[in-house]
């Protein structure tokens, strides 16, 4: 019998646990308008990014969200980037966790005030190897 089934059964029997490598609802790494803690946890869950997506305007809200899997102390880089190419912002942080999720918050008309509408990058690095490319949009108001 395939595990699904196994699985399946188990689960409509009321004798399994909840799988702990259950994949995400959302990408490890995207770009959504705001965090929004639902249940008053403290603790971000799957279901609380939104507006997830890649078109923004100038007057939005954007946050870019980056999962990481790695251990303790893991060096992480998030590098943005304006639309003619030029480095915009940089920052470091350490892994904290098993499981960390950095979210980088601007407003876009910040971001437009400095390099323009159109094409926006983010180039995650861990211990100094590109893992993702992150690409969004400016549009004009």
């Amino acid at each position: 019998m395939p595990w699904a089934v196994i699985l399946l059964m188990a689960f409509m029997t009321g004798c399994a646990t909840m799988m702990q490598d259950i994949p995400p609802s959302h990408p490890d790494f995207f770009a959504c308008n705001y965090w929004v803690d639902r249940n008053q946890d403290n603790k971000i869950d799957d279901d609380e990014w939104d507006g997830i997506k890649n078109d923004f305007r100038s007057t939005e809200h954007i946050c870019f969200v980056g999962y990481f899997r790695h251990k303790e102390g893991t060096n992480l880089t998030f590098r943005l980037f304006a639309p003619d190419g030029s480095l915009c912002r940089e920052k470091n942080l350490k892994q904290k966790a098993k499981v960390s999720v950095w979210c980088q918050e601007y407003e876009a008309k910040e971001l437009v005030n400095y390099g323009g509408t159109g094409v926006w990058s983010v180039k995650w690095f861990v211990e100094g190897q590109l893992v993702n490319i992150t690409v969004i949009r400016i549009l004009p108001q």
